[in-house]
Formats: structure tokens, sequence, C-alpha cells
């Protein structure tokens, strides 16, 4: 099952996404999480942004969201993607299911375009973003330092919908509105 994220989630979802600090170059953060900090990020995201957890026998297995892409007002028709799935449950398509509901909130929101950031060195990523219709943009050499090497980034990117506003001036733009 697929549903949004609450409040009560944010213990199990550091628990995911810590494994990711601790033992992999996935995520570039260095320093684990604490279950408040977690929620605090839930909050920011959900703020504006869709944030969905993937749960089976009422065990949450992998979560996904949308978020700021870049903080000036000028990208908010773009957002970055970020999905985690439990070590135990990859290749389960619990990573595709979550990106499927999260594309489809991105366009009720009005968005054009998702970005991912992958370390490069994450190929079972970068291809599942290939298989998600993503292209690659660039590759960043030695961008990041995590776990004594040096970490190359991928930038990919998904368009979703064409412009929808030619009033690309105001402060905000139409589909902040829906």
């Amino acid at each position: 099952m697929i549903r949004r994220v609450k409040d009560e989630d944010a213990k199990r979802l550091v628990e995911i996404y810590n494994y990711y600090i601790r033992e992999t170059e996935i995520t570039l953060e260095l320093s684990e999480l604490t279950e408040g900090e977690y929620l605090d990020r839930i909050h920011q995201v959900t703020a504006f942004y869709p944030w969905l957890v993937y749960e089976e026998d009422g065990k949450i297995l992998g979560f996904a969201y949308l978020d700021k892409f870049n903080t000036r007002k000028a990208y908010l028709a773009t957002a970055d993607l970020s999905i985690y799935v439990d070590k135990k449950a990859m290749r389960k398509g619990i990573g595709k299911a979550l990106y499927k509901e999260l594309e489809k909130l991105g366009l009720s929101l009005g968005m054009c375009k998702i970005i991912s950031l992958i370390n490069t060195g994450n190929k079972r990523s970068v291809s599942f973003h290939k298989n998600m219709g993503f292209k690659k943009l660039a590759v960043i050499k030695n961008v990041a330092y995590k776990h004594g090497k040096w970490v190359d980034v991928t930038f990919m990117e998904k368009t979703i919908q064409n412009i929808i506003s030619n009033d690309l001036n105001t402060d905000e733009p139409a589909y902040r509105n829906n």
C-alpha cells in the first residue's frame, strides 16, 4: 500500500535512511539523523511537496518524496527526487511504484521537471532512473567526499509536462494556485 507520510512514520523512515548514511555513499549525508531531526525534515518537505511511504503488512519498506530543487522562486516547477527502500526489500518494484505515484502528484501540483542527483557508482539507481524515463544530464567528478573516498554525482532529469504558464515572472506561478 502506498500512502502519504504521517508523523508517526519518522522512526521507521530514519531507520531506513540512517542505514544509507552509515553504510553507503548513496546519500551524501555524513551523520546519522535522530527521529526528531527526521520529523523536522518531513514537515519541511510536506509543507509543499508530496512524501509517500510504501507499507506492506503494517511495515514501511520504502519511501519517496519530491523536494525543492533550488530555493530561488524561478525553480518552483522543478523538483528534486529522493527514493529509499529498505535494504531487505530491494528489487520488489517498491521504488517504481513509489515513483509512479510521485510523478502523478507532481503533475497535479504543476511540476514540469524532476531532477535526481545520484552517486555515479550507484549503478542500480542510474539504471532505475533510465527505466523511469530520466535522461542523464551531467556527471560532476569528485564533488563529494564520504567514507574516505571521493564520489562523482550524476544529474538526471525527466520532463513530466511542458511549461503550463506563459507568465513565468510572477512570484507565484499559476500552478501554485491549484
